[in-house]
């Protein structure tokens, strides 16, 4: 996985809007990996383009593509033999043609139709995943959805365990380990699990009913949501649905979420990926992204840096000092910054100078 920040390109209206409307923020943050987000057909007519245009203002990023699951599922559960075929060339063509594009990582989002219609969901990730490596070798595979996966259970009988009824979400078809393979008669793709989870830890609040502008999620919200994530997710390895060896890499929001949260968590994670620009971005989404972008480059500078995008600067050096990402300066900070100055040979300021920022990124 490319260490670094990844942004999610999407709009509804098609990825050439996504990058019209991204473009500023790419050209300012200088994103380590660039993701394509599109239905099969968007993808397929539509990677080649934009994948030219994304190369021209962000040379050094690698690209992601994200292909859309839950469009083509409930047809594929209704389908004929013949039919499901199709669907399935519907989706390898697209990723067929992120391959072509010099694409590293497709990663299969897949949610609420994954539970509504569990053994469609299950046979084309099987199939799919299985072609794309006899047809697309050394593409990288990914999965994204839901964080908390005793929410959205494999099993809700049987104490958890996996059998082979397909009553719930089929975590195991993406991320399965030892324990699926054991369990006679479930449907699991013959090349193994995919190569990276990507959880979709959303600390935003819910968007208010009375129609209200829906108001950024109180400082510490994203952690707290990570460590509750974590919690399911070690449920969820326990029971047998998720391999304990599948990497993660966190999906955050670039909505609704303080930036020093974003930054914070962007601080301690290799790799962190955000939804999704430019459709879903607002200005605490993108002061987190320029910030990481920066740190991972090792050009990260107080100096010109104010409002949210100084904010996440400073929550990113506390959070690589191990302190409490607050964004402010004080007392404890100075002290900690000038301990770990001393114990890098550096001159104890006490401030992130250009010389910490620099010696703190990873």
């Amino acid at each position: 996985m490319t260490p670094g920040v990844a942004v999610t390109l999407w709009d509804a209206a098609g990825l050439q809007r996504a990058f019209a409307g991204a473009r500023p923020l790419l050209v300012a943050a200088q994103p380590q990996a660039v993701q394509l987000h599109a239905g099969p057909q968007g993808l397929a007519d539509s990677v080649g383009r934009v994948a030219d245009q994304v190369r021209a203002v962000v040379p050094d990023a690698v690209l992601w593509s994200g292909v859309a699951w839950d469009g083509w599922i409930e047809d594929y559960d209704r389908a004929t033999p013949a039919r499901q075929a199709e669907v399935e060339r519907l989706y390898l063509r697209a990723i067929k043609a992120c391959a072509a594009e010099g694409v590293v990582l497709t990663v299969i989002n897949s949610e609420a139709k994954g539970k509504t219609y569990p053994r469609a969901a299950r046979l084309l990730g099987a199939r799919l995943i299985d072609a794309t490596r006899a047809t697309c070798p050394g593409l990288l595979l990914g999965h994204t959805s839901f964080d908390h996966p005793h929410y959205h259970p494999e099993e809700r009988g049987n104490g958890g365990r996996i059998d082979a009824d397909d009553e719930g979400y089929p975590w195991s078809v993406y991320l399965g380990g030892a324990a699926a393979l054991a369990v006679a008669g479930l449907v699991l793709p013959s090349t193994g699990r995919v190569d990276v989870a990507m959880p979709q830890v959303y600390g935003a609040l819910p968007a208010p009913e009375d129609g209200q502008e829906r108001p950024i999620a109180p400082r510490g919200a994203l952690a707290s949501r990570l460590a509750s994530h974590r919690r399911s997710w070690a449920r969820a390895v326990a029971l047998g649905w998720i391999d304990a060896a599948a990497p993660v890499v966190p999906y955050v929001q670039l909505h609704h979420v303080d930036a020093r949260d974003t930054a914070a968590l962007g601080a301690t994670e290799p790799t962190l990926a955000g939804w999704a620009a430019s459709s879903r971005l607002d200005a605490h989404g993108a002061a987190a992204v320029r910030v990481l972008g920066a740190a991972r480059r090792r050009t990260l500078r107080l100096a010109g840096l104010a409002g949210l995008d100084l904010a996440a600067a400073v929550a990113w050096g506390q959070a690589r000092l191990g302190l409490v990402a607050d964004g402010a300066w004080g007392p404890r900070s100075r002290a900690a910054c000038a301990a770990w100055q001393s114990a890098h040979g550096l001159p104890t300021s006490g401030s992130l100078d250009d010389a910490t920022l620099y010696a703190l990124a990873p």
